[in-house]
């Protein structure tokens, strides 16, 4: 997530959004927010397409993996994306060409026949699936991206006794140390429970917020790039694993308050040969 506020960290990571746009998404995402009655309003990114590029919003009230996300090809109108069922984003991961910019453009994917339970590879036993539309695609992709390499530092979030996940207002930010150890570092997706194998590797085990997995141990080894800004004062992690995925982390000071945030600008295509390239 990332918060209009914090736009000047997109330097860090070599991305820009120009006057204007910045001007049209200051004011439309206060628009959305109110328009569709949502407590957290965010720019998640932006996918770069041939004819357009989608700027992706992403709306929450109390629970943030309960998150709608709306996409706009001129910072001012929004449009909620749709639902997609499993088999579509399964789908959609096979797909990597460029986006085309048009929300209609239909995807033709094919499926292979099945003979004698074995799947035959000739080309005549190739049908035609349902068409993929541009609003699917970009719901799927947003769903991989976040489930793959969307991340936030140790401490930032707590879990109650209820189970609930909720931002920890009480959180100042990493220490020198912490900030460039990789599991400093969890992935922000629900379902993460603690067990032997989990844990074996935490020396200082806190339930409450060791509730995420930390991505020390991605696979491939050298999928995140760290790197040090301003002197030591701001880290910068970014994905090689979907290139575009940034995220900066500045722990507070004397003279700021503690700020952390993500956010993806890049083509939506995950680097499937990134084991072969590490």
């Amino acid at each position: 997530m990332f918060l209009m506020d914090d736009i000047d960290y997109l330097n860090l990571g070599g991305f820009t959004i120009n006057y204007e746009d910045r001007v049209g998404l200051n004011s439309s995402l206060r628009i959305l927010k109110d328009a569709e009655k949502y407590d957290n309003v965010s720019l998640w990114g932006r996918i770069l397409g041939v004819q357009k590029d989608y700027f992706i919003a992403q709306c929450w009230n109390d629970d943030i993996f309960g998150r709608k996300y709306f996409y706009s090809t001129d910072t001012i109108t929004w449009l909620q994306l749709p639902e997609i069922t499993e088999d579509e984003l399964k789908d959609i991961s096979e797909i990597y060409s460029r986006f085309i910019g048009d929300p209609s453009y239909e995807y033709q994917l094919q499926s292979q026949i099945p003979q004698n339970n074995q799947q035959i590879l000739e080309e005549d036993n190739l049908q035609e699936k349902e068409p993929i539309n541009e609003e699917k695609r970009l719901s799927g992709v947003i769903k991989m991206i976040n489930y793959d390499v969307e991340i936030v530092p140790r401490g930032a979030f707590y879990q109650d006794k209820l189970k609930k996940i909720h931002y920890n207002d009480k959180f100042h930010g990493l220490n020198g140390k912490e900030m460039i150890e990789l599991s400093s570092y969890f992935h922000f997706r629900s379902g993460f429970k603690l067990t032997l194998d989990t844990i074996e590797d935490r020396i200082d085990i806190d339930q409450s917020i060791d509730i995420f997995e930390n991505i020390e141990k991605d696979k491939p080894d050298g999928i995140w790039s760290l790197q040090i800004e301003h002197g030591g004062s701001t880290i910068t992690l970014k994905s090689l694993l979907w290139p575009g995925y940034f995220f900066f982390h500045a722990p507070r000071t004397d003279m700021r308050q503690c700020k952390f945030g993500s956010m993806y600008n890049g083509y939506g295509i995950k680097n499937v040969n990134l084991g072969i390239m590490l």
